[in-house]
């Protein structure tokens, strides 16, 4: 029997939607939103991964030695192989035209993780007035209300696909067990719907 912590995805869920809340969001809670929603991403991706990878796995091998052999792969790379190299049940024109759509989480994932990068890795978030007007940073104008609703409709369609992928997967998890799956990993109804 083996036991996982969620804390970072339940904590980082639960700041985004009190923050997501207040009507009057600074840039401040811009940024803690973008981060927090990155961590869940991020987090949710891998765990999700790493126990489908757990599931599947037919040999006699610690499971510790799995878990980090997983976790040293990437999870935008995790989701490339994921997606290229699952076999999946697409059974009607309309799937395949979907699990097309879906590929584009591909690119996706790379422009959500660009905004992530640059904050936690100490990017300029700045004003500079040059004595006739104000300039500001690249990221410092990124910081807005329409990049953020951009970026939450951005994960939301990420998960979406993920979901989608999920059921589509030729794998011993049972219609309950995607569902867990879709539930634990893959749940975005701490966000708002948009437009």
């Amino acid at each position: 029997m083996r036991t996982e912590s969620g804390y970072l995805i339940s904590s980082n869920k639960e700041r985004c939607s009190i923050l997501i809340r207040d009507s009057d969001l600074s840039a401040n809670d811009m940024i803690d939103i973008f981060i927090s929603l990155h961590l869940v991403l991020e987090v949710s991706l891998n765990a999700f991964f790493r126990n489908l990878s757990l599931l599947s796995i037919k040999k006699d091998v610690d499971t510790f030695e799995i878990i980090k052999n997983v976790d040293s792969v990437n999870f935008i790379d995790k989701t490339i192989m994921f997606i290229y190299n699952s076999k999946f049940n697409f059974t009607s024109e309309e799937e395949l035209r979907e699990a097309t759509r879906y590929h584009s989480i591909i690119g996706n994932l790379k422009d959500f993780s660009a905004m992530r990068n640059q904050l936690l890795h100490g990017h300029a978030i700045s004003t500079v007035f040059d004595g006739r007007t104000n300039r500001h940073s690249r990221l410092k104008q990124n910081i807005n209300l329409e990049n953020l609703k951009r970026h939450i409709l951005n994960f939301q369609f990420i998960f979406e696909g993920m979901r989608f992928y999920l059921d589509k997967l030729d794998s011993p998890l049972t219609a309950s067990g995607k569902e867990n799956f879709k539930e634990t990993y893959l749940n975005d109804t701490f966000l708002p719907r948009l437009r």
